[in-house]
């Protein structure tokens, strides 16, 4: 079943996509605050973020700075994106066990956060997932990636395949 607000998340990655095809700047805020964002291979230079070096070997994991609420998922390519409510979070993850609080998450080099609305997504006659944030779909390529990263099987939603094809296809979460 297609909710209202699978529907806006989709019109929304769409909308998006096709505002940043026709409006374009030299810098995008995100460069200017020194943060990269979900498209940036590495941090501008200059930035503060140049001396952090991203941190793939910790993909899947999410942690938080001890004595902070903020809780982040460290993406395939090892940069940290933060999840920015509990019900982001509740509606991507299993659960709260297993968050990190022991790993100094400043030194983590951090990309956009993901959409309050991100959510994992499947057209009902095929078996690929999605995690859908960002205006991006970005194909979770198995069930142990699915798994490593915790998120929640029971959360997947069925998505028409015309409307899941036309979320633009961002890089693979592995």
């Amino acid at each position: 079943m297609v909710t209202k607000r699978t529907v806006r998340a989709i019109a929304g990655a769409v909308i998006a996509t096709a505002v940043a095809a026709v409006f374009t700047t030299p810098i995008s805020t995100a460069a200017a605050a020194g943060r990269t964002t979900a498209t940036d291979a590495r941090p501008a230079a200059g930035s503060v973020l140049d001396d952090l070096e991203p941190r793939p070997d910790l993909a899947g994991v999410r942690v938080k700075a001890p004595n902070k609420s903020e809780v982040y998922v460290i993406d395939p390519e090892g940069y940290r994106r933060w999840i920015p409510s509990p019900s982001t979070y509740e509606s991507l993850f299993r659960n709260w066990s297993d968050i990190h609080s022991d790993l100094n998450t400043s030194q983590i080099p951090e990309r956009s956060k993901l959409d309050s609305d991100a959510f994992l997504a499947k057209s009902p006659s095929g078996n690929q997932v999605y995690l859908v944030s960002n205006g991006q779909k970005r194909w979770i390529v198995s069930p142990a990636a699915f798994d490593k990263y915790w998120f929640a099987w029971n959360k997947i939603r069925e998505v028409p395949a015309t409307a899941l094809d036309n979320v633009p296809t961002g890089p693979e979460w592995r």
